[in-house]
This record gives structure tokens, sequence and C-alpha cells, in this order.
């Protein structure tokens, strides 16, 4: 090739790739559980208002996972890819049915269309979501730590468990936000009171409350511990409470307790 020819190549290939040119986008990370409402049109043009629950498994453009409307109730999708702020899926159950969504501001929405089904989804991220056996664990769980910084008098535990959000209400006294529950505990514990509570366990409830928050409810009985070591029962109490996972972490943000005796 003569030089004059190879300089023309040369400059060919640079225009073509350009100086500038982008590396082709990833696709986004979608792998987490969604939420958010199904809204069918039924064949007699009746409007079914329904939710949704969507988890999804990522592998680069490959999408797996499974679809509900709740966590325990899901079926499996196959065929799942991602291009671009696309996602598709299909799901076999309810006769056959494929999923178009679109990642915009968060959300994934789209149509699911099928033989029976004719449906608009607005899902968005629902962290506070999963199978009922694992939520009731880890509220379980999350609700022990709350307790056992609140009767060990272990202010700084205990304010990690309470949002910065919290309203206490109680039905003998004014409702209270997070520093003065806090200021409350650290009152009592420096007279030197301890409380102790035991949980009514056959009472206990605990739901989702999609996308991030679940909710717990029972019978507990709270105890006081003397500084002799005597120990009386306070009071019996009802009480109902919202867990939120919006900050990553299990916390209170909103406690109802009442029906004091």
């Amino acid at each position: 090739m003569n030089p004059v020819a190879a300089a023309a190549l040369a400059i060919a290939l640079l225009l073509h790739a350009g100086p500038g040119r982008a590396a082709e986008s990833p696709a986004p990370k979608l792998d987490r559980v969604w939420f958010g409402t199904f809204t069918n049109t039924l064949a007699d043009g009746k409007i079914s208002h329904d939710v949704t629950a969507l988890v999804l498994e990522q592998d680069g453009t490959k999408i797996a996972g499974s679809i509900g409307p709740t966590m325990d109730r899901l079926a499996p999708i196959d065929s799942g890819s991602i291009g671009g702020d696309t996602v598709s899926f299909h799901m076999a159950a309810a006769g056959g049915v494929t999923f178009a969504l679109r990642l915009k501001d968060g959300h994934l929405t789209g149509t699911a269309k099928g033989s029976r089904i004719n449906a608009v989804l607005d899902l968005a991220p629902a962290p506070g979501l999963m199978p009922h056996a694992q939520l009731v664990a880890e509220i379980t769980a999350a609700d022990a730590q709350n307790f056992a910084a609140y009767e060990s008098c272990d202010a700084a535990r205990y304010r990690a468990s309470l949002s910065p959000e919290l309203e206490f209400y109680q039905d003998n006294q004014p409702v209270k936000n997070q520093q003065q529950i806090i200021d409350s505990l650290n009152f009592r514990c420096a007279e030197g009171i301890q409380y102790r509570r035991e949980l009514d366990q056959p009472s206990l409830i605990i739901n989702a409350a999609p996308p991030t928050s679940a909710i717990e409810a029972g019978l507990q009985r709270i105890y006081s511990r003397q500084p002799d070591g005597s120990e009386h029962l306070e009071a019996t109490v009802r009480f109902t409470m919202v867990w939120s996972r919006k900050s990553g972490a299990w916390q209170l943000t909103r406690v109802v307790s009442y029906d004091h005796r």
C-alpha cells in the first residue's frame, strides 16, 4: 500500500472510531424486590386494581426471578433480558403472560399481556418486602434488640433502633418524638429503675406494609426492677408498631401503646 492510501485508510479508521466515542452503557442494576400496582382490564371491560411483587435476579443483561400478588405466592419467570432501560420476560403461569417494562425515575412501568391478562404495572423498589417467614424472623430480631437496649439502659443502641421521624403514642401520656423517648429512658435509668418486657407470643402479629415497612402488634407485660432487685408487674399493654427499612436497617417509625392495665 502506498503512503497516500495508507494515510487515507488511517484517517477513515479514526473518523469511524471517533475520538469521543463512548463505550456501551452497562445494563442498569435491577436485581432487587419491586412492588406496586397491577391494573388489569378484564374481558368484560371492568378494571381490576391489584398489587404485585416482582423479584429480579440479574446476571449482566439476563434476568431471572419470580412475580406474584404476594411474596408467598410467586411464579417463576423466564426468557428475561435487559436492553437499555427496558426489561422483558415471560411467565408461564396464568396461561402465559409477556411483560414489557421500562425503568424511568426509579420505577419499572409497562404492560403485562396474555390470554387472560391485559394489565399496566407501576413498580418501585421494596426493600422491606420479603417472604413472610423471613420478615417474621427479621422483625422479631429487631424487636429483641430494641428491648434489650431498653432494658439495659443502653441509650445509644436504643436510639439506633428508633427512626429520627419516630412518633410514639400512648393512651396515658402525650405523643413523644425520638429525643423525648431517649430522655425518658435516661431519666428512668438515672433513678436506678429498669424495666423488663415480657412478650405474649400467641398474641404476636407481624405483617408486611410494602414497600419499606412492616407492622408488628401484640400484647406485652412490663415489669419494673427496683434498685434492691425486687420486681413487680407495672402494666399489661397492647401495642402496634410500624417498622421501616428505608434507612437500610429496621427502625421504629410509629408506636401506639394502649389499653394499659
